[in-house]
């Protein structure tokens, strides 16, 4: 039964995401810019319903035809009348469809938009967490130079009562007590600082409690065509392509239809019937060059797209060396804080035997907590480039 219950809480503990995990996935229900990509969707989608549909008809009062003498209509000038006049200008289905088409490429780039935002999000998260981990890292090991400091004063006090040890090694050992503290404070203003800035990225508050630093593993492959800022520009590609349907057919006529009445005193009524035509007369000067200007931002998109993947593979490239480099410093850290810890393990016998002095002993002390300081922050390191090589892809 025991057995089953430690499996079963393994397999509980497994299906519990990390506190980095939730984090996250608190920031992408809670950020209000995400929602914001949202109804920016939306009113791409209204204004796709807009251009597919044809312009309002035009509704117009006239007095036509009226003689210099009399401003008004009348019977003795069979011309004049009370005109009301009815106008639609009629747009062809195939230049709104083009426009359509443009738009609906335009709700994708939104997407892609949203999605480039989150990872954006995803990373600055990741990389605040890892100094708010950071700060937990650099209290542990605070605490742990406290404590061996206290060891060590408690060495000198004994030591100072039978005459064997200086009063100043007891106010050199107090005031490297106070300067601890001093650095506790700032690993408590660095944490503080910290999750006021997740708080902000997160769309509110999320209780955290920090976790362990340790080496994480390095993306094994990357493929530039899978990140969002080249997807984004393929997708602007796109979107010029629609553009250039749509000024191929923009010379395409488009309709006018009027119906007017006129209204004649003492005389019968008149019904006007008008249907136009645009005259693509200026479709090489006018037209041609909407074409033209649509095919040069195509070719410039190109370069544009040549470039953007040039950058993010040297990006990535450059983070993966940072990696290789940091994990090399941080092997060669680890063996000297090894040998570090033996050496001072043999100056403290040798200080009881009165064979070294304190000021020996306290400064092997600080090479040693500079090296755990270094790990720490090589630990750190190499997180935050792990989270930013992720979002490249």
């Amino acid at each position: 039964m025991k057995k089953i219950l430690i499996f079963v809480l393994f397999l509980t503990a497994l299906s519990w995401p990390n506190e980095l995990e939730r984090l996250i996935e608190f920031a992408l229900k809670n950020n209000p810019r995400i929602k914001a990509f949202d109804k920016l969707k939306l009113s791409v989608k209204h204004r796709k319903t807009f251009v597919q549909s044809l312009p309002n008809p035009q509704l117009a009062f006239a007095l036509n035809n009226l003689d210099t003498e009399k401003f008004f209509p009348n019977k003795e000038n069979p011309m004049s009348s009370f005109g009301l006049y009815l106008s639609q200008k009629y747009v062809l289905p195939h230049k709104r469809e083009k426009s359509a088409e443009i738009l609906g490429e335009k709700e994708i780039e939104i997407l892609i938009r949203k999605e480039k935002y989150i990872k954006q999000l995803t990373r600055d998260l990741k990389v605040l967490y890892w100094d708010f981990a950071y700060s937990f890292e650099m209290e542990r090991i605070l605490r742990g130079v406290e404590k061996e400091i206290r060891s060590l004063l408690d060495i000198t006090e004994e030591k100072y009562r039978y005459g064997k040890a200086l009063l100043s090694d007891l106010i050199l050992l107090k005031v490297e007590l106070l300067k601890v503290q001093e650095k506790l404070a700032q690993a408590e203003k660095l944490r503080r600082t910290t999750l006021e800035r997740i708080y902000a990225l997160a769309g509110g508050k999320i209780e955290l409690k920090g976790t362990d630093l340790s080496v994480p593993e390095f993306i094994n492959s990357f493929d530039p065509e899978r990140n969002v800022d080249v997807k984004l520009v393929r997708k602007r590609l796109e979107v010029i392509k629609r553009e250039i349907d749509r000024a191929k057919v923009e010379h395409y006529p488009d309709l006018f239809l009027s119906a007017g009445y006129g209204i004649r005193p003492d005389i019968p009524n008149l019904i006007t019937l008008r249907v136009g035509i645009s005259l693509p007369v200026w479709k090489k000067k006018r037209e041609d060059m909407l074409v033209l200007e649509k095919k040069e931002l195509y070719n410039s998109k190109l370069f544009e797209l040549e470039d953007t993947k040039l950058r993010v593979e040297g990006d990535f490239r450059a983070f993966e060396e940072s990696y290789r480099i940091t994990k090399k410093i941080l092997s060669t850290v680890e063996k000297e804080i090894s040998e570090k810890r033996k050496e001072i393990e043999a100056l403290l016998l040798a200080y009881r035997y009165e064979r070294t002095d304190i000021r020996e002993i306290l400064r092997a002390y600080r090479l040693l907590w500079s090296l755990e300081f270094d790990r720490a922050n090589l630990l750190r390191e190499l997180n935050q480039i792990v989270a930013k090589a992720e979002a490249l892809q």
